[in-house]
């Protein structure tokens, strides 16, 4: 699909693309922490040497870890219901922006993905890039990293 081609019903595949990578991604993360944390139990009517308990301690550790990464995934899911995909013609979150060739989704962080044949990464909020495009529009120069850009489209 072409860059004319963007709606709002396009807009919203990327974001239910988006929220399916991180729904994945939670998936994982909790069935890493469940086993884990089943690794990290210790039968308290065993005996347990040295290097039972330095697994059980480890498969604690690493259950953490991945509980990190659960609730991480959790705030991820929050944002990317947060966004605005009504269509719109000025930069701000849930806007799709194209320049130098590449398409972002505006207000989250994402790697690369493909939506109807477009590859899509995410614009994180708290990025020096997210900081430069708000509140432009198409047409519209700006510089990041002394390299100067042009906004191609924003719907």
């Amino acid at each position: 699909m072409d860059d004319t081609s963007w709606d709002g019903a396009r807009k919203l595949r990327v974001r239910d693309a988006l929220r399916g990578r991180v729904e994945a991604a939670l998936a994982s993360a909790r069935e890493a922490v469940a086993d884990q944390r089943g690794a990290a139990e210790l039968d308290q009517a065993d005996v347990h040497d040295v290097d039972d308990l330095s697994q059980s301690d480890e498969g604690g550790d690493l259950a953490g870890l991945f509980g990190g990464v659960v609730d991480r995934r959790q705030r991820e899911l929050v944002r990317i219901d947060a966004l605005d995909l009504a269509p719109t013609d000025v930069v701000g979150d849930g806007a799709i922006v194209a320049f130098g060739g590449d398409h972002y989704l505006v207000g989250v962080a994402a790697e690369a993905f493909e939506v109807d044949g477009t590859t899509v990464e995410g614009i994180a909020a708290d990025s020096p890039l997210h900081a430069v495009i708000v509140g432009l529009k198409a047409g519209d120069s700006f510089t990041v990293g002394g390299t100067e850009h042009r906004l191609d489209l924003v719907v």
